[in-house]
């Protein structure tokens, strides 16, 4: 059988500010097409800069060394908007949405960036079968959503641009439980339809109930990694994050 290759492939990436040793070090970390992979871990386990190097943004001065690759193309030195260009995209904790604009105005203002792009590209009325309720406030300013909306408009604005790969950093924080679910389960039909996504994210337990592979994430390093069938029983997952020690 041919070796399948990855849709993102991250090797010796290091995320350093200052002489400091580095935030952030990963020796590896690959995701085949179609596939949601989950990083978990505590506040402050560096799962944002880990997001940040791959796309190679950082809130301040970083020395970011490593290797990234999309769809097994080397995007080298690359800035942030070449590799969004190239169908590498974040959405970043924070909701990047414009709020004086609509919804529809919102998801309308993203260009994706030439012909491929464009083919990959989410139309605006795909976006609002994924998230109806975006549909029935399509003509709200986003100030007026509430954090899940806000959310969803963003993750449609990212679709909008026709992703490779997408990440999304905490997409569930500050959401009631069932609009984790509701974000978390759409999610989760995007991979089923093709799309690849790493999501980072503190919800643990929800994150496990629907990511196919998982990578926990302690002090800047992957201490553990694998399917999320051997995942579930993991005594480092299942002492810290699920509150109990299964039999």
């Amino acid at each position: 059988m041919p070796l399948v290759t990855p849709a993102l492939a991250v090797s010796g990436l290091s995320v350093a500010y200052g002489a400091a040793e580095p935030a952030v070090s990963v020796p590896e970390l690959g995701l085949p097409p179609g596939t949601l992979a989950g990083v978990v871990g505590a506040n402050g386990a560096g799962k944002t800069t880990l997001v940040n190097g791959i796309v190679g943004w950082s809130r301040g001065p970083a020395r970011v060394t490593g290797s990234v690759r999309l769809d097994g193309v080397d995007l080298g030195p690359l800035p942030v908007h070449e590799r969004v260009r190239r169908g590498l995209l974040l959405v970043p904790e924070g909701l990047a949405v414009f709020g004086t604009m609509s919804v529809e105005e919102n998801l309308r203002a993203p260009r994706p960036h030439g012909a491929e792009a464009a083919a990959r590209a989410f139309p605006v009325d795909r976006v609002f079968t994924l998230f109806p309720r975006l549909a029935e406030r399509r003509r709200n300013r986003a100030a007026q959503l509430s954090g899940g909306e806000r959310q969803m408009l963003a993750i449609g604005r990212a679709l909008r641009l026709g992703p490779r790969v997408l990440l999304l950093d905490e997409p569930s924080i500050g959401l009631a439980p069932r609009l984790v679910s509701t974000l978390l389960e759409a999610i989760r039909r995007l991979v089923d339809e093709g799309l690849t996504v790493l999501l980072v994210e503190q919800n643990v337990r929800a994150a496990m109930e629907v990511v196919d592979h998982l990578y926990l994430l302690e002090r800047g390093r992957v201490i553990a990694d694998g399917p999320i069938a051997a995942m579930r029983d993991d005594p480092r997952i299942v002492e810290a994050y699920l509150g109990s020690v299964r039999p």
